[in-house]
């Protein structure tokens, strides 16, 4: 106990000396008990034991979060599909000018075709013939995930005023999504 006695006494006389020194930048209350200060300083450090509690909170909102993220996917295809029917009844809607029996070449599907090689034309049974259904809804389905996502890489655009305002309406939508 004398020891303890000597040790407080010897600092507070060399507390003194400092804290009374032009240059000194260290707090009087830290020179007169120097291990009181180190004492509270590690006890911060029982403040990380509440890491346990929040990693244990971070891992309950994580597996809802994953939830929430897989239906959030989900409405975004549901979304992206409907409107993929859309564009294409757009196209297929304007592609065929019914009083002429014709094809027009502005439309998307008209692109479409000619891009891919097989373009479109009456078959021997009097029918419209081109890419197939599965051709059409997978470009469809990608040009709708590319505008709804604003990258846009522009392989398959619009040209007609039906289809520019469809866009501008699936961007917006879009917008809202992200």
């Amino acid at each position: 106990m004398k020891y303890y006695n000597d040790s407080i006494s010897e600092s507070l006389s060399a507390g003194n000396e400092t804290a009374n020194s032009p240059g000194n930048t260290t707090r009087s209350e830290d020179s007169v008990l120097p291990g009181l200060s180190s004492l509270f300083s590690s006890l911060k450090v029982v403040r990380l034991l509440r890491l346990g509690r929040v990693a244990r909170k971070l891992d309950h909102y994580l597996e809802y979060g994953a939830a929430v993220l897989v239906l959030l996917v989900c409405v975004f295809g549901l979304v992206a599909h409907w409107l993929a029917c859309i564009w294409y009844s757009i196209g297929d809607y304007e592609f065929i000018d019914v009083a002429t029996n014709t094809t027009k070449n502005e439309s998307w599907l008209h692109q479409l075709a000619a891009s891919i090689g097989t373009p479109y034309h009456y078959n021997e049974s009097g029918n419209w013939e081109g890419p197939s259904k599965n051709t059409l809804y997978i470009s469809s389905l990608y040009f709708t995930m590319t505008s709804l996502t604003t990258i846009g890489f522009g392989n398959i655009a619009p040209t007609t005023d039906s289809e520019k305002i469809f866009s501008v309406a699936m961007m917006m939508v879009g917008c809202t999504l992200l």
